[in-house]
């Protein structure tokens, strides 16, 4: 055999192994691919119609990770993964919560070691959070941007499907809700400081009435934390507004954003009459299709409940009794045995 012979068909074989692995990634890519489309389309549209939050937490965390292999098959998972991470970052929110408060129960009792050991077990949990949704961020802002090819908090995507424009919602709030955990949690994460100012920028490209208020909560929650963003501002009606487009929507998430800026400046009349108008919203009913992000903010307002009900007795908010608070008159409807005295 001659040598040119010999090199002919030393090419031949290697141009078709190299067809044969493209075909298989190919062919991984495309399985991939019409899996994560099942997921976005299939799969979250009634996840989203649930209001069991914590069965959304578990799902979160257990299928994140798998969700997350599909790279291993040429697929991009992430925008199912900014859903995913977004929901599992809440979850350890309300675990630092948990700490927070077993921090304050032993504060009050004068046990400084298991005061100690709360605080730096919420400080972790915390950074796991932040983690978690700076992740969400990162990769809603990465995958977002390849495929509308803007720039994130200087341009605005031509968004082709809602559930685009939803991710772009929940991984923009976890960018913020990111910045602040971290902070929170001494800065052992690292994100970005300039975080939130472009999150203010970006949450400009929604529809604030189709996404129930909550972009313009998300921006004015940021001009409260940031030192002069609410110079010229009319942060309190913005809130009030996108409440209200909230409650006639019926999602209400810029309660969330409401409170948690109430929280930070220390309002705490203010906080707790958020807290009651999200009880008693007037003729409220919950859109069916997004169940779950309501059950989210109820939950997140339950979590500020439970921190200043066990600042004010030791406990948590009693059952059946958010929006009511120990200092009030008691109603026929709160559970006062369950106060510790």
């Amino acid at each position: 055999m001659t040598s040119r012979i010999k090199l002919v068909l030393a090419a031949s074989v290697a141009a078709l192994s190299t067809l044969g692995m493209s075909g298989c990634a190919l062919i991984e890519s495309n399985v991939a691919g019409t899996t994560l489309g099942i997921l976005e389309d299939g799969f979250t549209p009634p996840t989203l119609k649930m209001g069991d939050v914590d069965l959304a937490c578990s799902f979160a965390m257990a299928n994140g990770p798998l969700v997350g292999a599909a790279r291993n098959f040429y697929g991009d998972p992430s925008l199912m993964e900014t859903v995913l991470l977004s929901s599992a970052g809440a979850c350890a929110e309300t675990q630092a919560l948990n700490d927070e408060m077993r921090y304050m129960r032993a504060s009050r009792e004068k046990r400084s070691d298991e005061a100690q050991d709360a605080r730096i077990a919420q400080k972790r949990t915390l950074a796991i959070a932040a983690e978690r949704q700076y992740t969400a961020f990162y990769r809603m802002k990465t995958k977002l941007e390849q495929k509308y090819f803007f720039k994130y908090g200087s341009t605005c995507p031509a968004f082709r499907r809602d559930f685009d424009e939803l991710v772009y919602l929940l991984g923009s709030v976890a960018g913020l809700q990111a910045m602040q955990n971290d902070i929170a949690a001494q800065q052992s994460v690292g994100v970005p400081t300039d975080t939130a100012p472009l999150v203010e920028k970006g949450m400009k490209c929604l529809d604030n009435k189709k996404w129930w208020g909550a972009p313009e909560a998300t921006r004015a929650t940021i001009w409260s934390i940031i030192p002069g963003g609410g110079d010229g501002k009319d942060i309190k009606g913005t809130f009030d507004k996108s409440m209200a487009i909230g409650e006639a929507k019926g999602v209400r998430l810029a309660h969330v954003m409401a409170a948690v800026a109430a929280v930070s400046a220390d309002d705490t009349a203010r906080v707790r009459a958020i807290i009651k108008r999200f009880v008693n919203a007037k003729d409220f009913k919950i859109d069916d299709n997004y169940r779950l992000i309501d059950g989210v903010a109820q939950v997140q307002l339950q979590n500020i409940s439970d921190r200043m009900w066990t600042q004010g007795t030791g406990t948590r908010t009693p059952i059946a009794s958010l929006g009511k608070f120990w200092d009030e008159k008691s109603g026929p409807d709160l559970d006062v045995d369950s106060l510790l005295k």
